[in-house]
């Protein structure tokens, strides 16, 4: 009778490790290009708005970059 190793091989776990750190890249980059994406339709739509429904908003027309990307 021979005995067969069933414990995991060291190239398993590396490449189990290369393998999960590339699928957190791809799912981080994937949320980063979906948050600049949003960002961008949001500002289109305050730039297009009428001033009386900005002002029911509560913001100005010189806010709007401001409002959308944080910039102060």
């Amino acid at each position: 009778m021979e005995l067969v190793n069933t414990a995991p091989s060291r190239v398993f776990v590396i490449v189990k490790a290369i393998l999960k750190s590339i699928s957190k890249f791809f799912s981080k980059l994937g949320a980063s290009i979906a948050r600049s994406q949003q960002l961008r339709a949001d500002y289109w739509i305050l730039k297009n708005m009428s001033d009386n429904d900005l002002r029911d908003i509560g913001i100005t027309r010189g806010e709007i970059r401001d409002r959308c990307y944080d910039t102060k």
